[in-house]
Formats: C-alpha cells, sequence, structure tokens
C-alpha cells in the first residue's frame, strides 16, 4: 500500500491501523535515543503492534475460505489511521516529551481497543470477531500499563 493510502478494505485497514501505531512508537524510540530504557521501551510496544498486523494476517489466511458478508463503515477506522500518522508527522517534525508520548499512546490504545471491540467493525468478517476481542483486551492492558509507566519514566 503506498504511504498515506487509506485502504477501503477492513482487514487491509486494520493491518494499516497496526503498522502505523508500531511506526508512531518507533519515532518515540527514536525521540529518547538518550534513554535507553525508553528506546527498550517504545521498541517494544512497536514489536507488539507489528506482532498484531501478522496475527490479523494469519488469521485472515486461514479463514481465506470463509464467506464475507457486505461492507462495513469504515469511516472512524480511516480517520483513526489518518490521525496516527498526523501524530507520527507531528512527533517527527516538533519532537515529543515523555509525558506527551505516554498521553498520546493511552489515546492510541484506547481508540484501538474501541475499534476492535466493536462488533458492527466485523460484521463482513464474523470469523475474526474473537480476535479482534482479545486485541482489544491487550490494548486495554497496554493503556493502563502506559499509566505507570509515565509515573516510572516522566
Amino acid at each position: 500500500m503506498p504511504e498515506g493510502e487509506v485502504p477501503d478494505d477492513i482487514i487491509d485497514l486494520a493491518v494499516a491501523i497496526e503498522l502505523e501505531c508500531a511506526a508512531l512508537y518507533e519515532t518515540y524510540a527514536r525521540a529518547f535515543a538518550k534513554r535507553a530504557e525508553l528506546v527498550t521501551f517504545w521498541r517494544l510496544y512497536a514489536e507488539a503492534e507489528r506482532y498484531h498486523a501478522a496475527t490479523i494476517r494469519i488469521h485472515q489466511a486461514s479463514f481465506a475460505d470463509a464467506p464475507v458478508s457486505g461492507q462495513v463503515d469504515v469511516s472512524a477506522a480511516q480517520t483513526f489511521l489518518r490521525d496516527l500518522r498526523t501524530a507520527r508527522a507531528e512527533a517527527e517534525r516538533a519532537g515529543v516529551t515523555v509525558k506527551q508520548a505516554m498521553g498520546r499512546a493511552r489515546w492510541v490504545e484506547e481508540s484501538s481497543a474501541e475499534l476492535h471491540g466493536r462488533t458492527q467493525f466485523f460484521q463482513s468478517h464474523p470469523h475474526l470477531a474473537d480476535l479482534f476481542a482479545k486485541m482489544a483486551e491487550e490494548d486495554h492492558a497496554h493503556r493502563d500499563l502506559l499509566t505507570s509507566a509515565e509515573q516510572k519514566f516522566g
């Protein structure tokens, strides 16, 4: 998918969101290059997002023959992807403080969990509903961890 393109397909869009989350967290790792513990922290968060993207693709391949039942309104997810790209561009351009990075990451994880948890978001791919429910749980756990991480690193 070309840089900046926003996919219409729900699965491609879900993968693009996960990879953009990873890119944002890698930007944060570079922003704190002089603090090894923060570099490790953000790189591990990025790795978790790449794992989510790969998991989506694995499940997609596993259910390649499953029936697809129509289109779903993906406008909220497309907007979220655009907002993620904007957040990354701003962090690359202007830099970021620990407090800003942690706050933005909490927003990312909460927003991602909300999208993953939407039943109607996956009407067209019901065979993936359990996967996305589990990912929503992980996103909530990641969000909660960020609160304590901010206290530690901030």
